[in-house]
């Protein structure tokens, strides 16, 4: 069970590296996205797992790692705020399409948090701005993820990365490449064994 944990950490963290490869444009702006989750998740009360699966949608509308800071941010005040977990939260399309397309968002009072009106029609940048008001550095919510990474739920979130980020450390000086490699010669080897 332990070898399987760190395999799976090893797994998890270069598919997560090749998603950010292909959407930040390079490796070296991929690793810096990667720094960036791994360092908002070691003080919040939303698991890297989490993080990581909210990535796909954050990166798009993000472009950088400097900008994914600053969404990631914002996300986790909302979902602090509003009780729903970090990816549901990073899943809606807000910041790409206007308030109006994020139903979750509309069913738990984001956009009357937001100021705008039922009905009215707001821009995805005008949506953006506000979010960046309400809930960014200074907003009204601008501080609801470090109030909830106080509580016993953040501990426990926080005291999970940094297992996980002991696991990533291992599995990242020589375990995982060692292990992929032996895999990968079992797979020549049935392949070429296969009659």
């Amino acid at each position: 069970l332990v070898v399987r944990s760190f395999v799976n950490t090893g797994r998890s963290i270069e598919d997560l590296n090749v998603r950010l490869k292909q959407l930040f444009g390079s490796t070296q702006e991929g690793a810096k996205a990667f720094e960036v989750m791994n360092n908002f998740a070691s003080r919040v009360p939303f698991s890297l797992e989490q993080i990581q699966e909210a990535s796909g949608n954050l990166a798009v509308v993000a472009g950088d790692s400097e900008r994914l800071a600053k969404i990631l941010e914002i996300t986790g005040n909302v979902a602090a705020v509003t009780g729903i977990d970090f990816r549901t939260a990073g899943e809606q399309r807000s910041f790409a399409g206007g308030i109006s397309a994020a139903d979750i968002f509309r069913e738990k009072g984001v956009r009357d948090m937001l100021g705008f009106k039922a009905g009215a029609t707001v821009t995805a940048e005008e949506t953006v701005k506000a979010f960046q008001k309400v809930f960014g550095k200074g907003g009204k919510f601008g501080n609801a993820t470090d109030e909830l990474a106080t509580t016993f739920t953040g501990t426990l979130s926080m005291l999970g990365d940094k297992l996980f980020n002991f696991k990533r450390g291992v599995a990242g000086a020589g375990f995982f490449d060692e292990l992929k490699k032996e895999f990968k010669s079992l797979n020549q080897f049935i392949e070429e064994n296969a009659d």
